[in-house]
């Protein structure tokens, strides 16, 4: 009965025509229809003339048959300054060893078994039709696609642009000769997503045009990786109303193949209609999947930097083959990056790790961090404004191959705008950003119009001269041996409170949410020096509580008071969370404060709560402190970890303080550099120094209008 509630919930959530459509499409594998309309088969290769001597490109060499591209090989000279560091990577791809999620080295051999788990040490089958793959049953399928992204075909570019080594190239068409050995169309895990084998493709169209003019380039290697391309774009038009359906960076990420396939290839035989395909869906659905305010449809910081990256390999094939997008097209790609602009860091291109993070990066063109967010936004900033926005830097790489030459000719003219003014607020779709002197927070109050990712709402960040100090857990696995299964994706990890030990909405899959939990707010200020704002949320409405949430926060102190009230009037559990940064800390338990010795200086964190029976420390899985007797119903195992790159963890100091009794139940937190004295603490009113200068605040009952006012 239960899973029948929940379908209905589903339903209601996510509209009938939606589940509609997935039982269609699910339909359509179960009867086979899916495997008949793309079966097995052996590779098709044909004659090399098929494929670069062919009539309408009127040529007689493999470099004067392809479209044009981001570069030729001959204008890559930009990448000479390419360091030590890419050459040393590539060559330990070569040596067998392999990156996975921009993090992690595993050692896979050269080329590797393409089948291979890294995460569960198993082979999955080979012989089987893609459709025929139960994905939920495999430990995290994301470590067999991993290499089979070829995202190291970029990396082996820029080896080869650097150095000139012709070893590069000539890894390259090992490992795409292998991998067609061992993966015939349709046939495995790796033709199981159209997003991935668009990927794919990107890697191999990149690669293509970075070693077009090596001697190991034959026209024979080349015409059976036209081939295969060929072959890659059935797959994504076969099923790409699946991709769609998701409503994610899928269905933009297949259409971006398309396109790529159908504007680079113009001789294959269905190249015009995955053009004018793929060309429609991306128009359509960043039209869908962006809104006003800039703001992504997945809830999610890293994929709307996916996001961004496939619109701008898009738009800049478009523009490069006399085929431009729609000027709508490039004002929507210039909301979704001057949205994320204002939440970067400009010294380290840091963001949040807010919402659901699998360690996608589509364009790994430069040195720069995984977390470093200024070489995609920077190449996408140009190709909307023309302008630079974070200057020069090593960043600048992903942007010089994507507009080689005009970059490089344009790189000594053209160097830095004023800052785009900093957003208080962006509140279309929840996402509210507090400015102090050193730091910001950012607190989320979503409005939910598409399915949630977490139940985190009300969750705060806080940053403090470049240090994410109070942080987001962020994802680590998907689909990992228990307790891993997308574990972080629920409210108690979250910086924000738990009632009832229930998430703030149901969970109806890994990925998926129902009863979506919808929040409001307001701001206003409380006297010259102090904002404050409040939001407030319905998750909990159906066991009869509300979370409230405010902050009053000192610009030029860096001073940030958090109340959080739950109003009600039954007996429930109410837990606060914070996870804080892995930094060296003292812990005073009798006063529930935390004091952390940073990078950048001291920061502490200050707990109040009438009645707090359990208090937890944990770091790590590991409990370093419990005032509780009985913890046997308590899996402390995902708590105290952060997780900035997916497949790795490190251990973050998880701060929970819980209360049992009747509601209205109120905690009250002040997180503030060291050099502030906190004076007084309690449900009614706080009051810290800072500077030689005090300030009070006074806090008024549960349930008042307002809940801050000046003491």
């Amino acid at each position: 009965m239960s899973s029948l509630f929940t379908a209905l919930k589903i339903v209601r959530d996510l509209g009938p025509g939606w589940a509609l459509k997935r039982l269609k499409l699910a339909a359509e594998v179960r009867l086979g229809i899916v495997g008949r309309e793309l079966p097995f088969r052996d590779w098709e290769f044909r004659r090399a003339d098929w494929a670069v001597l062919d009539g309408t490109r009127n040529c007689n060499s493999t470099a004067q048959a392809l479209t044009k591209f981001f570069f030729f090989s001959e204008e890559t000279s930009f990448a000479r300054s390419i360091g030590n560091a890419v050459s040393h990577q590539a060559d330990r791809l070569l040596s067998g060893e392999w990156p996975f999620f921009s993090r992690q080295w595993l050692q896979l051999g050269f080329p590797p078994d393409w089948h291979f788990n890294a995460l569960a040490g198993t082979r999955l089958d080979d012989n089987c039709h893609w459709s025929e793959f139960a994905l939920n049953a495999i430990d995290d399928v994301k470590f067999v696609w991993e290499p089979n992204r070829f995202s190291v075909a970029y990396l082996l570019a820029r080896a080869y642009a650097g150095l000139g080594d012709e070893r590069f190239p000539e890894a390259f068409w090992s490992l795409t000769e292998d991998w067609a050995e061992k993966n015939l169309p349709n046939q495995g895990v790796n033709w199981a997503s159209g997003q991935e084998v668009a990927l794919r493709v990107m890697a191999w169209c990149f690669a293509l045009h970075a070693f077009v003019k090596s001697p190991s380039s034959t026209d024979d290697r080349v015409a059976k990786l036209l081939c295969m391309i060929e072959t890659h774009g059935n797959r994504i038009a076969g099923f790409i109303n699946y991709g769609l359906s998701q409503r994610n960076n899928h269905g933009i990420g297949e259409a971006v193949g398309l396109f790529t396939i159908g504007i680079l290839f113009p001789e294959f035989q269905r190249s015009t209609e995955w053009l004018r395909l793929g060309r429609h869906l991306i128009q359509s659905q960043i039209h869908e999947q962006v809104y006003a305010d800039g703001s992504y449809i997945q809830h999610s910081l890293n994929y709307q930097r996916v996001f961004i990256d496939y619109l701008v390999w898009a738009l800049r094939l478009g523009e490069l083959n006399n085929a431009p997008f729609s000027k709508e097209s490039y004002q929507i790609l210039g909301r979704a990056v001057h949205f994320m602009l204002p939440m970067c860091d400009p010294t380290t291109g840091r963001m949040p790790n807010y919402g659901s993070n699998d360690g996608s990066l589509v364009l790994p063109l430069s040195s720069c961090d995984f977390v470093d967010y200024r070489p995609s936004l920077q190449a996408a900033y140009f190709l909307v404004h023309h302008e630079f926005y974070f200057g020069k830097g090593e960043w600048n790489e992903q942007w010089e191959w994507l507009f080689a030459p005009r970059s490089v000719q344009e790189a000594n003219t053209r160097n830095g705008l004023p800052d785009v003014e900093t957003q208080k607020t962006q509140s279309d779709s929840g996402y509210l950003k507090l400015v102090a002197a050193e730091g910001y927070a950012m607190l989320r109050a979503a409005r939910y119009a598409d399915r949630p990712s977490q139940a985190d709402q009300l969750h705060l960040d806080l940053w403090w001269r470049g240090e994410n100090i109070v942080c987001d857990a962020g994802t680590y696995l998907y689909n990992g041996p228990s307790p891993w299964t997308n574990a972080l994706a629920t409210t108690s990890v979250h910086n924000t409170i738990t009632v009832g030990n229930q998430d703030q909405m149901t969970r109806a899959g890994r990925f998926l949410w129902v009863d979506w939990a919808q929040a409001d707010w307001r701001e206003y200020e409380i006297g010259n020096s102090c904002g404050a704002i409040e939001a407030w949320h319905d998750g909990y409405s159906r066991i009869g509580a509300m979370h409230r949430r405010s902050i009053a926060y000192l610009q030029e102190k860096d001073i940030w008071i958090v109340v959080d009230d739950v109003c009600g009037s039954r007996a429930r559990d109410v837990r606060l969370h914070w996870l804080f940064a892995n930094y060296p800390y003292q812990w005073e338990s009798n006063e529930l404060r935390l004091a952390l010795r940073t990078p950048v200086g001291e920061f502490q964190g200050s707990v109040y709560c009438s009645t707090p029976n359990i208090t937890r420390l944990i770091t790590g899985g590991e409990v370093c402190f419990s005032n509780a007797s009985n913890v046997s119903e308590f899996n402390e195992r995902i708590y105290g970890w952060r997780s900035q790159y997916y497949g790795c963890k490190e251990p973050a100091i998880s701060l929970a303080v819980e209360t049992q009794g009747t509601l209205p139940v109120r905690f009250v937190t002040v997180l503030a550099p060291s050099t502030s004295k906190l004076i007084n603490i309690d449900d009614k009113f706080v009051e810290v120094e800072a500077s030689n200068e005090r300030f009070a605040l006074s806090l008024l009952p549960v349930g008042s209008e307002r809940i801050c006012s000046r003491g």
